[in-house]
């Protein structure tokens, strides 16, 4: 059996938050400390279910998927708001969006085959 820090949904959204982490110091000061932080903390809330869903019986893991899904949606928004309010710049919010719909797209797979 696979360990999930090994898998490519859990390292892409270690990766994500990595970067998250990085562009959050980029933030003015005034938005480093809430939507930075809450931007984070959604990506961090989202690592950790999907570690809670690899490590739980088989009928626990469509809801640990399921939360790790409504952090990515919140995380989402919430990178398109740092991009609305020019805390991000084009590029590096492009490149996070698209690691995010990938994640999303492994999630859905995985809880479809669960």
């Amino acid at each position: 059996m696979p360990l999930i820090h090994e898998s490519a949904v859990f390292k892409l959204t270690y990766d994500t938050l990595k970067e998250i982490h990085l562009a959050r110091n980029t933030f003015s000061k005034s938005e480093r400390y809430s939507l930075g932080e809450s931007l984070e903390q959604e990506f961090l809330a989202m690592l950790l279910h999907i570690l809670d869903a690899g490590r739980t019986k088989q009928e626990w893991k469509i809801a640990a998927i399921d939360a790790a899904l409504v952090n990515l949606d919140k995380g989402k928004i919430l990178l398109r708001l740092a991009r609305d309010l020019q805390q991000i710049k084009d590029r590096p919010y492009a490149v996070l969006a698209e690691k995010m719909n990938t994640a999303g797209r492994m999630l859905g797979g995985w809880r479809k085959s669960v």
